[in-house]
């Protein structure tokens, strides 16, 4: 349980980093880190405990975005759920296909927010402005995928203490029957 809490720790400041960075950046150059983490974590969690993690950042998301209580949090949850899915079938622990991945993964969560806020909160105008925001974020969070997919397994790897229980053998020299 030690690298899903390190990990927790480092998804809620990453959403408070994202916050902080989005007063000063326009929205298209602003990496998407509440969607590029819950994908990383579906690569180095197991389903339990990811799905918590994931449930709780976009709970954090949804606090810190102003949405509806639960959107960002459903969407987390369906893209971890996702990622765990095309994972079985692709490996997406190298840079490139994590990196195509989370571009789609991208537009998708921008067809799930847009899908949830119209089914919520009515019919709403779509600009192009918002098209091409959209899509340089997107690209903007694809070229950040690799570095943080890495990140994420780096502190994993760092706080797992498997390799500290190793099974102890002892070899007793006696035959047995």
């Amino acid at each position: 349980m030690r690298p899903a809490g390190a990990l927790l720790a480092l998804g809620l400041l990453a959403l408070v980093l994202q916050g902080a960075l989005a007063t000063g950046l326009p929205a298209w150059a602003l990496p998407d880190l509440a969607v590029l983490l819950p994908a990383a974590l579906a690569l180095v969690l197991g389903p339990a405990e990811g799905l918590l993690i994931a449930a709780l950042l976009g709970l954090g998301a949804d606090m810190l975005s102003g949405s509806l209580l639960g959107q960002q949090a459903l969407a987390r949850l369906l893209e971890f759920a996702l990622t765990r899915r095309v994972a079985a079938q692709l490996d997406l622990r190298r840079a490139m296909p994590f990196a195509v991945f989370a571009l789609a993964l991208e537009g998708l969560d921008a067809a799930l927010q847009l899908g949830l806020a119209q089914a919520f909160l009515g019919g709403f105008a779509l600009h192009p402005a918002d098209l091409a925001e959209v899509l340089g974020r997107a690209g903007v969070s694809a070229a950040l995928a690799p570095l943080v997919g890495a990140g994420v397994r780096r502190i994993a790897q760092a706080f797992d203490d498997a390799e500290a229980r190793r099974e102890m053998r002892l070899d007793t020299r006696r035959p047995l029957l």
